[in-house]
Parts: structure tokens; sequence; C-alpha cells
């Protein structure tokens, strides 16, 4: 800041010892002032903002919580900006993976219903108040949803198994994917 200081004054006055010295306690003073403006002009977007996020929190109407990341606020925050886009399927694949620890969200269409069912494994699940809301916010409103975990594991059973007054019947495996369970509380393997 002082080189740039002294170079804009024409050499007969810079090297005057007084206005030398002027400009070095200047510079420092305008170099401060520089960080700070800076400074707000980064908290003025949530990309960058570390101090004012909870004010841009309230200009967006975004409930969040001291104790979250700033990364977590800041998705918020983009999440709220961001939901003037067209939601398609890998939009809102990428929109619930935001919120998971692990990439395990998939989407099933339901053409003749106008519906779809969002399946994701539920070790993965983080804050589901946060997905619904994303959700509801991003999908066309003609069409409902549902959302589905479960733990995407396969299971052996070796026999017939009764577990939460179900019937098991004797199978090599079990994926746990999709929901199994009849009316009649008896499963279909």
């Amino acid at each position: 800041m002082y080189k740039s200081l002294k170079n804009k004054l024409p050499e007969i006055i810079s090297d005057i010892r007084e206005i030398d010295e002027i400009l070095k306690a200047e510079s420092e003073q305008l170099q401060i002032s520089e960080d700070r403006v800076f400074d707000l002009i980064d908290q003025a977007h949530f990309q960058s903002a570390t101090w004012a996020i909870s004010r841009l929190e309230n200009i967006f109407n975004v409930v969040g919580s001291v104790d979250d990341s700033l990364e977590t606020r800041r998705n918020r925050i983009a999440d709220k900006q961001g939901t003037n886009i067209v939601a398609s399927k890998s939009v809102l694949i990428n929109l619930v993976n935001r919120y998971l620890m692990n990439n395990s969200a998939d989407i099933e269409v339901l053409h003749e219903i106008y519906h779809f069912v969002i399946s994701y494994n539920l070790d993965d699940l983080q804050m589901f108040s946060e997905i619904t809301k994303m959700v509801e916010k991003t999908k066309p409103a003609h069409l409902g949803y549902t959302m589905r975990s479960g733990v995407f594991e396969v299971l052996k059973f070796n026999e017939k198994v009764v577990a939460n007054n179900r019937r098991y019947r004797k199978v090599k495996e079990v994926s746990w994917r999709n929901p199994l369970l009849l009316e009649n509380n008896e499963v279909i393997l």
C-alpha cells in the first residue's frame, strides 16, 4: 500500500522526508480500512460469510442452530436461494444427498399416480426435517412424494423366524431395500 501511494505522487513531493513519513503512517491505516471493507463485502455473500451468517439466515428466513457447522448453515441458505430451479430426478437426489452422511439417496418415480418415492439408508440420515422442507419447496406442485428409509443390508435366514409378530418363511437371503409387509402381517419373500 505504501509503494502504491508513493507512486501516485510526483517525485519531487514524495522525496520529502515528512511526506514520506506521512505516507508510511497513512498506508497502514488505509490497509486496515481496505481489509475491513473487503471483509464486510465477504459477509454479504453466504458462500464467504462467517460472522454475519446469522444475519443472512434472518434475511432468507432460514431457521438454523448456532451449534450447526458453518458449512451446514451455508448449505441451508444456498438451498433457499436455489429453490427456483427446475426440479428433475437428479436435482432431487443431489438435494437429499446433501443432507445425508453418504450419498445413498435414490428416487423411484411412479408415473401412473404422479408420485415419487425417496429412498435412503437410515444409517446416513442426519437432518430429516431439513430434507423434507427442501424437497417440499423444490418438487413440482402436482407431485406427491414419500420418504422411505431402510437399512440396505442382506440378512440370511436358515430356518423359519418369528420376529415382531411377523412370520418369515425359510429363505436364503432377504434384501431390506423395499417394504416387504403384507396386510396379514406376513412377509413376501
